[in-house]
């Protein structure tokens, strides 16, 4: 992968500088662990699957490394501070959605409206949700609690002065065409193999594995989320 200087002359001085370039750099490692180059768009549509799953799997990515990867946890703890110390590692979750917020100012805005990707606050949605994917994949059970609490502190609090971009009516027949060809997309990268990328460890399978369910259990796995969710009382 290649970066522009802009961007790697980035100062990195606490965790929220740290999950900004993260964020950034784990959407293009997304890319490339799902073999997006070699998938030729057919339309917008397309265009912008691929664009949406990179920042959903990008979040996974990002937080995996958060999780599991030696190296980062030593520039986590060299850039730690004893208020964060003292919190723990939920200490992690406001500084990213800190930097989510950065980003959404500084490349979603700016990017602007195109029917290539999803708009700027559904891309800030896309990688707020991916943070609780993640902890369902990591302790194996979609947790109401620990679900919420990520929420607030990706989304909620980080964007509490423009939460009304998130209140526009969902599109419900859209968003299923969407995720019905993001499947279609990556199955078709699979190209027959257990994964697109075969070289990932098997004890990382689970958290960003590319082995991707056929279109009825993909569905059926959508379906069982939506029930757990709506057991907690919220509608979707």
């Amino acid at each position: 992968m290649r970066f522009s200087y802009r961007f790697a002359d980035n100062v990195v001085s606490n965790h929220t500088d740290m999950f900004y370039c993260l964020i950034i750099a784990a959407h293009e490692l997304a890319h490339w662990t799902n073999a997006h180059t070699k998938h030729l768009d057919r339309d917008d549509l397309d265009s912008k699957a691929i664009e949406m799953w990179a920042d959903f799997f990008g979040t996974r990515l990002l937080f995996t490394a958060v999780a599991r990867c030696q190296h980062l946890a030593a520039i986590i703890k060299r850039l730690s501070t004893p208020a964060f110390d003292a919190e723990g590692s939920d200490g992690l979750l406001s500084p990213y959605g800190e930097a989510l917020r950065q980003v959404y100012d500084r490349v979603f805005v700016p990017t602007g409206e195109s029917p290539r990707y999803p708009s700027p606050a559904e891309r800030a949605q896309i990688c707020g949700t991916g943070v609780p994917s993640f902890f369902h994949r990591h302790f194996g059970e979609l947790y109401e609690g620990r679900t919420i609490f990520s929420l607030i502190k990706v989304l909620v609090e980080p964007f509490s002065d423009i939460l009304e971009i998130f209140s526009g009516e969902m599109d419900y027949e859209a968003a299923e065409e969407l995720t019905f060809r993001n499947v279609e997309i990556h199955l078709g990268l699979k190209e027959g193999r257990p994964l697109i990328t075969p070289g990932i460890r098997p004890e990382f399978n689970l958290l960003v594995g590319t082995h991707y369910l056929e279109q009825s259990e993909s569905k059926a796995h959508r379906e069982a989320l939506k029930e757990k969710i709506r057991s907690w009382g919220v509608e979707i």
